[in-house]
């Protein structure tokens, strides 16, 4: 005890306060699994700003150190305990058909070196869904929400300090002057506007379930939780604010274009009847177009969604003019077609998962020798490295996810059917975004991991059908 004494107090204050962090957090995760995983969503998303300034440092990023010691005191604190059980999930047997064949096209993959890491990937998606489900079901749905909220909004202000407050950035990145791009930690502002996108549908949903139930407790004049009500739809009001300012920020056409659609999303599933959700839906549509026509939305969404019509289109693009206006469209579509000549080439079986960016050089086009490490559509990507079998086996995974959380929100009540219906959009965000990029980097797949126990727990607790008479609009 002396020496540890005499040791601590000759180091800088800082590195004490590390070393009695670290420390905490690892008799926590020992004590608590779940705190170990919530420790473990907010470390991922800094694997990039930690390969950019603190290179070496480490020999795995903090977020991948964090999610193997978790899963380590999970099944090691359970097995000694006597009580450990592999969680119950609809969605497991799809996410095994589709990690199966990825890792089955490893045999013929060239590099190795690119394609295990993202098959151990998304074996931690499937580890990290069962591990909140276990924590769900033990400890409530609540610590898998601070998990996810308090990483999407620390991200949400480091990208609106880039942005606005710090008045310096990457020249790339420079709006005017000391103005910039968000980018939270992920140095790129299209993969940060995908995880700050993915969780803002959540907080949307959870910002109207409780301005809905407040409205009810003032009309039926059962005011003894009104504080309770209106305290929590602050919260996450003020939460929602910040996740959208951070999206914008971003100025990432696509987290944009997947926001649009969630809120939709949202807006569709949340009264109980789907047709008046449709409805509602509809006239959102309907009103969005008549601002856009009538020149009422701000100018920096009007102009940087001018050519969103062009932005999905697949085209031919040897010999189109590049310029400086349309040089990223030209980018991503001139990658779009070294996808599809990989698919045209393996059609069923696939180049291999992950080999697209070693195999780019084979199936590229004339003007575009710099691989952006994947194709920028998640589908083609998916098509082109594992062939029309992996393309079929992946769609049916986003089917079978869909399908459950629908089933979801008609059976679920409450605070469990708004979360699902947050889940939705989170879907449709990703589902939508990922049509121009490919947002399963930066450790954002551990944050979907959870959001799939999320979904997996209130789906398997809400199968008796009961009904929200607070959501029968």
């Amino acid at each position: 005890m002396v020496i540890g004494a005499l040791i601590i107090a000759t180091q800088p204050v800082t590195a004490v306060l590390a070393i009695a962090l670290i420390a905490a957090v690892v008799i926590g995760t020992l004590l608590e699994p779940g705190i170990g995983l919530i420790v473990t969503l907010i470390a991922g998303p800094w694997a990039a700003w930690m390969n950019t300034y603190a290179p070496g440092l480490l020999p795995i990023d903090a977020g991948q150190i964090m999610i193997g010691f978790t899963l380590g005191a999970w099944v090691l604190g359970g097995l000694a305990r006597r009580e450990f059980v592999i969680p119950r999930s609809a969605l497991l047997i799809p996410l095994l058909l589709f990690v199966g064949w990825a890792a089955i096209t490893m045999l013929w993959a060239p590099d190795l070196v690119f394609g295990l890491p993202e098959v151990i990937k998304w074996i931690e998606i499937i580890l990290v869904m069962l591990l909140a489900i276990d924590m769900a079901q033990r400890r409530g749905v609540q610590w898998i929400l601070t998990g996810v909220f308090a990483t999407a909004i620390l991200q949400a202000l480091i990208g609106i300090y880039e942005a606005r407050l710090r008045g310096a950035g990457p020249l790339g990145f420079q709006l005017s002057a000391g103005v910039y791009r968000a980018y939270g930690t992920f140095e790129q502002p299209n993969p940060f506007a995908g995880f700050v996108g993915m969780v803002l549908p959540i907080a949307i949903a959870l910002t109207a379930y409780y301005v809905v139930r407040g409205a009810w407790c003032v009309i039926t004049r059962h005011r003894s939780r009104l504080v309770h009500y209106a305290v929590r739809m602050t919260l996450y009001a003020v939460v929602t604010v910040l996740l959208a300012a951070g999206l914008y920020l971003s100025f990432s056409r696509g987290a944009w274009l997947g926001a649009a659609a969630a809120i939709g999303a949202v807006i569709v599933f949340a009264p109980k009847r789907l047709w008046i959700g449709l409805a509602l839906g509809a006239i959102a549509l309907i009103g969005l177009i008549a601002l856009s026509s009538a020149g009422l939305l701000p100018s920096a969404i009007s102009e940087r969604l001018a050519d969103a019509g062009t932005l999905l289109e697949i085209r031919d693009v040897r010999g189109v003019p590049i310029n400086d206006a349309n040089y990223a469209l030209i980018e991503r579509q001139a990658h779009w077609q070294a996808a599809l000549n990989m698919l045209t080439d393996q059609p069923w079986t696939g180049v291999g998962f992950s080999n697209y960016q070693p195999l780019y050089e084979q199936y590229r086009l004339l003007n575009w020798p710099m691989p952006l490490g994947h194709a920028h559509n998640i589908y083609l990507n998916i098509a082109a490295e594992t062939g029309i079998i992996g393309l079929g086996l992946y769609l049916l995974l986003w089917i079978s996810i869909f399908v459950l959380t629908f089933r979801t929100i008609r059976r679920a009540q409450g605070l469990d059917r708004a979360v699902a219906v947050g889940l939705m959009g989170a879907w449709v965000y990703l589902g939508t975004h990922m049509l121009v990029d490919n947002l399963y980097v930066n450790n954002t797949h551990l944050m979907i991991g959870a959001l799939l126990g999320l979904l997996s727990v209130i789906a398997a607790r809400t199968q008796s059908g009961r009904r929200s008479p607070i959501f029968n609009i």
